[in-house]
């Protein structure tokens, strides 16, 4: 596996990329289904495929008067949403689910942001 540094792997809104981000996370969750019945003896058996997938990604920085804001109090779904790695993207429809600022009393003012996937991510290169 390839190791990369954080700040290369850059999160990207409608293109343009976020440039004050500091630190992004993703997680892919795939729900699995439980189909355990008496004749399993209490034993967990699970479905083979996931009952839903879903991507969130999530980011935090330092804020720059970005439209993020405007974006979440929109309340609309986010088109072309991309974490680029260098060597490969994520790239997908979001939904904007949380946004929060902090000011702190003598540091600079941060941002934080959450986004979740509608409809199927693609992996490209």
């Amino acid at each position: 596996m390839a190791e990369i540094l954080g700040r290369k792997v850059v999160i990207s809104v409608g293109g343009t990329p976020i440039a004050t981000a500091r630190t992004k996370n993703l997680t892919i969750n795939n729900e699995a289904v439980d189909v355990t019945s008496d004749g399993d003896d209490g034993i967990q058996r699970l479905l083979a495929e996931p009952g839903q997938k879903s991507v969130e990604l999530s980011v935090e920085g330092l804020y720059d008067g970005s439209s993020l804001m405007d974006v979440a109090l929109d309340g609309t779904l986010i088109q072309e949403v991309e974490l680029d790695y260098g060597s490969y993207t994520l790239e997908g429809d979001f939904f904007l689910s949380s946004y929060t600022e902090g000011q702190p009393y003598n540091e600079a003012t941060t941002f934080s942001a959450t986004f979740m996937s509608s409809g199927a991510i693609v992996k490209g290169s």
